[in-house]
């Protein structure tokens, strides 16, 4: 039998008697005796098969037999044997319940520990049933690379794309559509099925490992490294069953690509591009007075970019606005407004520098700092979106005024390193359904929390994705008393966990879900009801909570429409509320606040 390690392992039978026998009598506070050591012997030489669950029985009973034996001879008196065998009593639980927790440990070790790299790759049955060759098509932002991408791809007799956001995806639709080629589109929250497409379009989330394709395209391929949302694009990898798998991405994933070929054995072959125009690094800041059309203006929160926007509001040039909390159709609404010319400047965060393609001359940073870091990788994604090929010989990239030039010119005179991963993987809902099965169907917060305490794959160069905002959805199904099945397709649901409101919605959605029954559609905020437009940044904060929670319903909907019901209500609500939203972007905000940001934003520059 294996030996296992001491400390938070279970003691095995294969240890020494003597030495089990020692290690389970220390912290007795009753003295002990050869005979209870001899006990314990004969115990194991009689049935060497005896856990430590049962020796620990013995010697409390051979123990209790001496005390008993020993008050009878008068070699105690009652008081003495009644406190002997409380202090008895008191170990025997303590070693029992230690003995459980690591009994419990040992085999949640054994159950996670099953699932190895090995058997996790060929679990993607129907891609390993192929012959698969691997392209990689790799370069920086305006390259060509996505063009050549979806020239391939739109010349296969079927295929899909697989975008990183909702909003690419419907893009990959369109690029597609321009090539003569129909898609359908199928997101988390909506699914625009084409009786006659020959392809898909669709988060990476949403791939489809089942289905073979002649050919599949996995953009953005150095989010294999994403703490967060990596294993989506580990999974469509190793997992995508396509005769021609192309993954299109940063150069910097090279090693990434080339350790998941090895592990897949499949060939690879690498195409490298270079940008079609030249980035220039503006050496010195750009004042806000002479911003121009075809400058986007980059900030790193939603405050600094309404502060920015009233500043550029305020010298007549009327921007567009990109941030995160925006929706899809918004972002798209406002990119087209700055593509036709309507808003000559677009006031961005982050959140643009992942697709969209938009006719940007100059990248200008707004601030050169970010909460949880600005890495030299983002600052070149999103610096390299200027100077689209085609509409500009040359694009540039700098700082406003008051900010130093210094980590943008580094970042982009200095190419970062190649990503080392590790790679994140997140096991499959079949292999999470399996290790509930094994541990007598526990809540999903029990089945994740194991995983993420016992799952390791040493040396592979793999590590398990952050688990962070899945333990708290299933926190939020346990407490809706909501079976493993069922928790399992929550997982993904893309409410803001951060909002105690929108959590708060989820638990009475997912309760109602438990109990079998509809749940209705979200409404219209009561603070809004009156209004046209947005009269300060609380109430856009309050139509983007209920947009999101749209999505985050239409999201469910997809998976129980029998539950959610009313996906259609919530479909024309976020429709309304959308409006509502790209209304008070257009039309900006009150006097009285565009004079409030101002002060604000002279504060934080006078404490500068």
């Amino acid at each position: 039998m294996a030996r296992f390690r001491q400390g938070r392992g279970v003691t095995s039978p294969a240890l020494p008697a003597r030495r089990r026998v020692d290690q389970l009598l220390s912290g007795l506070r009753v003295p002990v005796r050869r005979e209870d050591v001899a006990a314990g012997l004969a115990a194991v030489a009689a049935d060497p098969s005896l856990d430590d669950i049962g020796l620990v029985s013995v010697l409390a009973e051979a123990i209790r037999g001496r005390l008993r034996r020993a008050e009878t001879d008068g070699a105690m008196t009652h008081a003495e044997r009644a406190t002997a065998e409380a202090r008895l009593e008191e170990w025997r639980r303590q070693r029992l319940a230690e003995l459980a927790v690591r009994a419990r440990h040992r085999h949640e070790g054994e159950v996670v520990g099953a699932l190895t790299l090995g058997r996790w790759v060929a679990s993607f049955v129907p891609a390993r049933s192929l012959r698969r060759r691997i392209l990689a098509f790799l370069g920086p932002t305006n390259s060509g690379k996505s063009h050549a991408a979806f020239d391939l791809l739109a010349a296969a007799p079927r295929g899909a794309y697989l975008a990183p956001l909702r909003l690419l995806a419907w893009e990959g639709q369109e690029r597609l559509a321009e090539r003569g080629v129909r898609a359908s589109l199928l997101t988390g929250e909506e699914r625009r099925i084409d009786p006659e497409a020959t392809h898909v379009s669709v988060t990476v989330e949403m791939a489809d490992l089942v289905t073979p394709v002649p050919v599949a395209v996995v953009d953005e391929i150095q989010m294999l490294a994403d703490e967060d949302r990596g294993w989506a694009w580990t999974q469509a990898v190793v997992g995508l069953p396509a005769e021609t798998l192309l993954v299109a991405g940063a150069a910097e994933a090279e090693p990434l690509v080339r350790k998941l070929a090895a592990l897949t054995g499949e060939p690879l072959e690498v195409r490298r591009f270079e940008r079609l125009v030249p980035l220039t690094v503006l050496r010195r800041p750009v004042p806000l007075a002479r911003v121009e059309p075809a400058d986007a203006l980059i900030c790193f929160s939603r405050r600094d970019a309404f502060a920015l926007r009233e500043a550029v509001l305020a010298r007549g040039r009327p921007p567009a606005m990109i941030y995160g909390a925006l929706g899809p159709e918004v972002r798209r609404a406002e990119a087209e407004r700055f593509r036709d010319g309507r808003a000559p400047v677009l006031v961005a965060t982050d959140a643009v520098g992942m697709g969209l393609n938009l006719p940007i001359r100059r990248v200008l940073f707004a601030a050169t700092t970010k909460y949880g870091g600005l890495g030299p990788h983002l600052i070149r994604q999103i610096a390299g979106r200027a100077g689209r090929f085609g509409l500009y010989p040359e694009g540039f990239v700098g700082v406003l005024g008051g900010e130093d030039p210094e980590p943008i010119a580094s970042a982009i005179d200095h190419p970062p390193p190649p990503l080392e991963g590790p790679m994140r993987v997140l096991p499959r809902e079949s292999q999470l359904l399996e290790i509930g099965r094994r541990l007598g169907q526990p809540s999903l917060l029990r089945v994740l929390t194991v995983v993420a305490e016992r799952f390791r794959w040493p040396g592979a160069g793999f590590a398990l994705s952050r688990l962070d905002e899945a333990i708290r959805l299933a926190e939020v199904c346990a407490a809706a008393r909501l079976a493993l099945r069922e928790s399992l397709g929550y997982l993904g649901c893309p409410v803001d966990l951060r909002d105690r409101l929108s959590v708060s919605a989820l638990h009475a959605w997912a309760r109602r879900h438990a109990h079998g029954t509809a749940v209705d559609a979200p409404a219209w905020p009561r603070r809004l009801l009156a209004r046209s437009v947005a009269d300060d940044p609380s109430d856009l904060a309050e139509a983007e909570r209920a947009a999101r929670l749209c999505t985050a319903y239409l999201w469910l909907a997809q998976k129980w429409p029998e539950i959610y019901r009313e996906a259609e209500a919530a479909r024309l609500l976020q429709a309304d509320l959308h409006d509502f939203i790209e209304r008070s972007l257009r039309q900006g905000a009150s006097a009285r606040l565009r004079q409030r940001w101002r002060e604000e934003a002279a504060g934080e520059g006078n404490r500068k």
